[in-house]
């Protein structure tokens, strides 16, 4: 089975407030950051042989 991973970005209001966090709590806020970035992952799962149309990838 096929796997197709697409990342939505982060805007840049939430990027520049984790950074801010992760440098002024000396890394305690990296587990929120990376969870954050994991949440945006979107996986799809395609059927071997599936020959329909695929979604965009980035």
């Amino acid at each position: 089975m096929v796997k197709i991973k697409t990342r939505r970005k982060m805007g840049w209001v939430a990027m520049g407030f984790h950074w801010t966090m992760l440098i002024c709590t000396v890394g305690l806020w990296t587990p929120v950051y990376l969870a954050a970035r994991r949440r945006r992952v979107t996986v799809t799962h395609l059927p071997d042989g599936y020959t329909g149309p695929l979604p965009p990838t980035h």
